[in-house]
């Protein structure tokens, strides 16, 4: 088989070199196996490996947990507990973030925190963080919030109901499912 001219000498230069000189030979040997064990590496069947998502395209929904009481506590715990089990779907990132505060002014920041991570839904538990939630509304008009246990009036803040009797077996239960099913819906 005759070679191109423009591959043909190069490729025969490479090869009178390595015929001299042993050292040469073995390095390219080394690099010509490395490459087809890389090449075969790569094209392995992919079917029974672990693959990463894409997750930057995946509708976040994030938790900002506020310092309260045991109700509040419950209630956050139950709805992060809706998220995570909407974030199984694989459409869904759910994200919690602290905040060590429920004053509206003092509470800003970390609302402000959230938006910056590209939350498309946050979320607030409790009527302490209603004030909060409401002026987080009000300093970002597109944003979409969603409050469990309270009630607002704000057009960019809905609303999940806690349970009549949180101390019900069920009603952690059905709080998780409502909330799953809201922040599923929204993706």
């Amino acid at each position: 088989m005759r070679l191109p001219a423009l591959t043909a000498r190069p490729v025969h230069r490479l090869a009178g070199l390595v015929r001299g000189h042993p050292v040469i030979a073995a390095a390219t040997a080394a690099v010509l196996l490395a490459a087809v064990s890389l090449t075969a590496l790569l094209a392995a069947d992919r079917g029974t490996h672990p693959r990463a998502a894409n997750v930057s395209r995946n509708y976040r929904a994030c938790l900002l947990v506020s310092p309260a009481g045991a109700t509040d506590a419950r209630l956050s715990q139950e709805s992060w507990q809706g998220m995570q089990d909407a974030a199984r779907s694989g459409e869904v990132n759910a994200e919690r973030f602290p905040t060590p505060t429920i004053d509206a002014k003092a509470a800003l920041p970390y609302f402000n925190g959230a938006v910056q991570h590209h939350c498309e839904l946050i979320v607030t538990v409790g009527t302490g963080m209603k004030p909060a939630t409401e002026a987080a509304a009000r300093a970002n008009p597109h944003q979409q919030f969603v409050i469990i246990g309270a009630t607002s009036a704000h057009p960019h803040i809905s609303a999940i109901a806690a349970p009549a009797d949180p101390g019900r077996d069920q009603a952690g239960k059905e709080l998780a499912d409502r909330v799953s099913a809201f922040v599923s819906g929204r993706s």
